[in-house]
């Protein structure tokens, strides 16, 4: 039920986000989904020891992918200086043994959620809409066709409960919802189908690595931020493999 409550709640929010609010506003919203992101990756690289930047990291975590907006070079000169940044400040740690693991953590934690999601903020509002129906439209029919006829595990050492039957069952999901957006856009049903087909197994690939850092933290979510879903990291994972496959296909 609280799976359910809490979608119900946020899923009109972020339509009307997506649809209404400029472009300065969108990727805001953006930034500050990517940061919140970041911050539980972190926050899995300190429950193994490895370590991680304080809290300022956030800052430049939704910086990254704010730049989408001024195009390639500002987000490749906005991370190149996050990185920058983040070792210049590690000259002053107190604990230079922790130093390595968090200049990693942070730099794969940008590299894993803001330089993913950011496609985003550079799509038509119109295809970001149709990119969260494939992935939502999947992800639900895989959750619900797996628990009713799931018998073969996916991917037992990665994520128990998920089944070849579920995956199967999201992957068509997704193919029908991109073949109705194809009406509504004016394009091509069968070339939409295959760019569904990519971007749903793009998706549960993004789900399954997820779980493979869940796994390797010893949790099971990444955080308690959404109730019945987990994290930012839970219910987002396969946008950030999703949507650079999506963008591809329409400006590659």
């Amino acid at each position: 039920m609280k799976r359910v409550l809490t979608a119900a709640v946020a899923i009109p929010i972020v339509l009307f986000i997506t649809l209404f609010s400029p472009d300065w506003l969108f990727a805001f919203f953006v930034g500050l989904i990517c940061a919140l992101a970041v911050d539980e990756f972190l926050s899995l690289a300190d429950k193994k020891g490895i370590g991680r930047p304080g809290r300022w990291f956030l800052a430049p975590s939704a910086v990254v992918a704010i730049c989408f907006l001024g195009g390639g070079s500002w987000v490749v000169t906005a991370f190149a200086l996050t990185g920058i940044t983040l070792m210049t400040v590690m000259i002053f740690s107190e604990s230079i043994d922790a130093v390595l693991g968090r200049v990693g953590m942070g730099l794969g934690g940008v590299a894993y959620c803001s330089l993913t999601l950011g496609f985003l903020i550079i799509m038509p509002r119109e295809l970001v809409l149709l990119l969260f129906g494939i992935i939502w439209i999947g992800d639900t029919a895989a959750y619900y066709a797996g628990r009713a006829l799931g018998r073969h595990s996916l991917a037992p050492k990665v994520s128990p409960k998920k089944t070849i039957e579920g995956a199967a069952a999201g992957l068509i999901g997704s193919v029908v919802a991109g073949v109705i957006g194809a009406f509504f856009l004016g394009e091509s049903w069968l070339r939409m189908a295959g760019i569904s087909a990519a971007t749903a197994i793009a998706g549960q690939v993004g789900d399954l690595a997820e779980s493979v850092l869940k796994r390797s933290a010893g949790v099971k979510d990444s955080s308690s931020i959404l109730p019945g879903h987990g994290g930012i990291l839970d219910r987002l994972d396969s946008l950030f493999f999703a949507a650079p496959i999506f963008y591809w296909f329409f400006n590659g």
